[in-house]
């Protein structure tokens, strides 16, 4: 065959393509850089810290895809996120080859022959992997229509462009193959089968038929590289711009923390986040990370029981308003945006919305790309609670009882150790010597009638096992963990700075606690204001006994156990198996798992704040989280805070059920095998009744 070289007509039409394609890039390149100067109107300043920690995260998070793999979808994402790593070499040799430059990698001595070889096997084939993938997911996305995923045209013309782009490839290289001699090619057409197979199928063509296929092709190829770019910027594809950057940026601090504002700013004229740009500037990347997968939606017990919120909505309604403001005040100039821009919160997005929110950090958890909804959400709460007042009636009352009284029920603090009486636990003041543990008992463990006995039994348990440990008593207070979620940020202020004056004076050290809000706002909050304590959740705890053989359990014949997943103390720490590990120990239990569990677990509805509002929108978050638990047909409803405890008791009232509801501490104290030396009436704890053998 008589290789026809490129003519001065050919070089002329591929300048002129490379122009355009270059043209395009500086369009998108100046898009790009106009969303980047959006991003910083953000508050805060770009500090990196923790870099080893950061470039871990973005191996594991970008290269691995590590979170983006865990739902089923995700491994064709991971074949066509690969994929476009590797053929970035070839889109790099494409446009080069616009110039009148013969070029190609093994010409330019870069590198060998066979290396070269390499490179090009691996690119052929993991096109035609693209579009399988793609094909499966459009039929996944547009036939079988998941319902947590968005349906939308820019999914499709995303799809599209993809698939142009490996085909055209294909083309291009199989034309490049047939038209040209194998001392002039460059590299061995064996190792591209897909563009070989095309090439036998075009032989037979014209010499002058192939060259105009294979320039064709290759114009085509690079002007939708350029097309591509310019779109991207503009739809829901954004977040393969921004999504590496939020990666390596995100959040190191503990799990569910929330970062605290400058209450003594007196130049603040707001607090909280009442526009846009009051937002900082990772919460505003957030937004361009979002990858529209609807994993947050999906997992929102808000969401799914009929509320006004929907976490990707939140995402997306932020990320417009970047926009609008950024156009207006950055780009045109204008001095006017807060009279002619509406209020980001409360009029974009619903005090609804905000206040439908659990924090129980589903959306967080499953976020492939690691947006922060919940910081989001609680920063425009600030706005509303501190800034406008404007709260539902009963936070109002809630909050008056945590100011005057340090609990929710407005309680004196005077009865805060009654729930002890006559089992002879010690108060922090009395001791010469500091006990193993300091016992933080809680609000609800301390006034909450049902909660009491979960009390009694952990001191029961901790008795048997010669564990030493203390109370504070009437010294010890409210958290503020209810007040710090709803938005009153002064107010958790306020009481979290009076218990660590407490505990400081104690020199408190350790501290377990049967409340999950507890432990989580006592263990990671606290040290932002001084308190630093080892803080152990009381499932942690009851494992550990068990596992040393410190308490030891007897069986009361086979029974079916279902636990409920504590938002605060699992999915907020990424533990799952304690609760589990003690309650597979009782002898005769048997556990099983409602279809939503652990990091995809369903809040009880409670968090946030939500426990001390009336939920009048859809169905109650409890009861739907207590006919999940129904529908694994248990024995016994076992659960690890007693905010859970109150929702799951409600349910069940509702659903008209008598199944046992129990803590995890009063299960394993109704299955202790004990010395004798007793304090606790056993009877007093709630009992589970074995199933029939």
């Amino acid at each position: 065959m008589e290789f026809v070289e490129i003519t001065q007509g050919w070089w002329i039409f591929r300048l002129v393509v490379l122009v355009v394609v270059l043209a395009m890039m500086a369009s998108a390149a100046r898009t790009v850089y106009w969303l980047l100067r959006y991003v910083a109107m953000g508050q805060g300043s770009l500090e990196v810290d923790q870099v080893g920690e950061r470039v871990r995260g973005f191996l594991v998070n970008v290269i691995g895809q590590k979170r983006v793999i865990a739902e089923p979808a995700g491994i064709l994402h991971l074949m066509i996120f690969w994929g476009f790593l590797i053929l970035q070499v070839e889109t790099i040799e494409y446009l080069i080859r616009g110039t009148p430059w013969t070029f190609n990698f093994h010409f330019s001595a870069i590198i060998g022959v066979m290396p070269y070889n390499i490179i090009l096997f691996f690119q052929d084939i993991v096109s035609v992997i693209i579009i399988f993938a793609l094909t499966l997911l459009g039929i996944r996305r547009y036939v079988f229509k998941p319902q947590h995923v968005v349906q939308s045209a820019d999914a499709a013309i995303i799809i599209v462009f993809i698939v142009g782009l490996m085909v055209t490839k294909l083309f291009a290289n199989g034309a490049e193959i047939a038209a040209t001699p194998l001392n002039i090619l460059g590299h061995d057409p064996v190792f591209t089968p897909f563009a070989y197979l095309i090439a036998k199928m075009i032989q037979g063509w014209e010499i002058g038929s192939m060259t105009t296929f294979h320039h064709l092709s290759y114009a085509v190829h690079i002007l939708i590289v350029g097309a591509f770019g310019n779109y991207v910027p503009m739809g829901k594809h954004l977040h393969l711009i921004g999504a590496m950057p939020n990666v390596f940026f995100r959040k190191l601090e503990p799990d569910g923390s929330l970062y605290p504002i400058d209450l003594e700013d007196e130049e603040a004229e707001s607090f909280g986040v009442g526009r846009v740009e009051e937002l900082s500037w990772k919460q505003l990347l957030d937004t361009y990370a979002c990858t529209e997968c609807g994993r947050c939606q999906h997992y929102c017990p808000a969401y799914n029981t009929g509320k006004p919120l929907n976490p990707m909505m939140i995402i997306h309604k932020i990320k417009d308003q970047i926009r609008v403001k950024g156009e207006h005040s950055l780009r045109e100039g204008n001095d006017d945006a807060d009279e002619v821009i509406p209020m980001l919160t409360g009029s974009v997005i619903t005090r609804e919305e905000l206040w439908s929110c659990t924090t129980c950090g589903a959306c967080v958890a499953n976020c492939p790309v690691f947006i922060e909804h919940v910081d989001t959400i609680v920063d425009m709460r600030r706005y509303l609670a501190l800034t406008e007042a404007d709260m539902p009636i009963e936070v109002s009352r809630t909050f008056r009882n945590m100011e005057n009284n340090s609990n929710p029920w407005g309680i004196s603090s005077s009865y805060r150790s009654d729930w002890a009486d006559g089992l002879d636990i010690p108060l922090m003041g009395d001791l010469e010597e500091k006990p193993d543990y300091l016992f933080w008992v809680g609000c609800a463990g301390s006034f909450d009638d049902r909660q009491k006995k979960v009390s009694r039994a952990f001191a029961k348990i901790m008795r048997e096992a010669d564990v030493s440990f203390a109370i504070l008593g009437n010294e010890e207070g409210c958290t503020g963990d209810p007040a710090r979620r709803i938005g009153n940020e002064y107010l958790y202020w306020m009481l979290a700075t009076a218990n660590i004056e407490v505990l400081n004076s104690y020199e408190v050290t350790k501290i377990v606690t049967t409340c999950p809000h507890c432990f989580h706002t006592i263990g990671k909050e606290y040290p932002q204001l001084g308190g630093h304590y080892e803080v152990v959740h009381h499932t942690e705890l009851l494992n550990e006994l068990i596992a040393d053989g410190r308490i030891k359990m007897r069986g009361t014949g086979h029974m079916k156990v279902t636990y409920h997943d504590s938002c605060y103390a699992n999915r907020w720490v990424g533990e799952y198996d304690n609760a589990r590990d003690a309650l597979s120990s009782v002898p005769g239990i048997e556990l099983v798992e409602m279809d939503l569990n652990k990091k995809q677990s369903f809040c009880c509805g409670a968090g946030g704040g939500r426990m001390w509002m009336e939920e009048h929108i859809g169905k109650r978050v409890n009861i739907e989280r207590t006919d999940q638990a129904l529908a694994v047909k248990p024995d016994a409803i076992a659960v690890a805070c007693p905010f859970c405890m109150t929702m799951f008791d409600d349910g069940l009232k509702n659903r008209d059920s008598d199944i046992p509801l129990m803590d995890l501490a009063e299960i394993v104290a109704n299955n202790l095998e004990e010395s004798g030396d007793d304090e606790i009436d056993i009877r007093e704890i709630p009992q589970i009744t074995a199933a029939a053998e």
